[in-house]
């Protein structure tokens, strides 16, 4: 995994670009951003209600394969993100 891999998977998911490595997507539970950087990434988890969960990942800790992955895990547990 590297970070075009990353932005490309963001792009297929519904993210979308606000500038150049930061994606963002709205839902009814609130709002994620995706930062990538260059050896990492940082989802931000903004539900409406609680307080930002914050997560970080190296890349090399990481892989996927069109929407699946330890990515779509993290993801999966904040419903509806699919």
């Amino acid at each position: 995994m590297n970070a075009d891999m990353m932005a490309a998977w963001a792009v297929e998911n519904g993210f979308h670009a606000i500038d150049s490595g930061s994606y963002r997507r709205h839902d009814t539970a609130g709002v994620i951003t995706i930062e990538i950087k260059r050896i990492s990434f940082l989802l931000i988890d903004e539900r409406q209600g609680l307080r930002p969960r914050l997560i970080s990942w190296l890349f090399k800790d990481l892989s996927l394969t069109s929407g699946s992955g330890r990515l779509q895990g993290v993801l999966l547990d904040r419903n509806p993100i699919h």
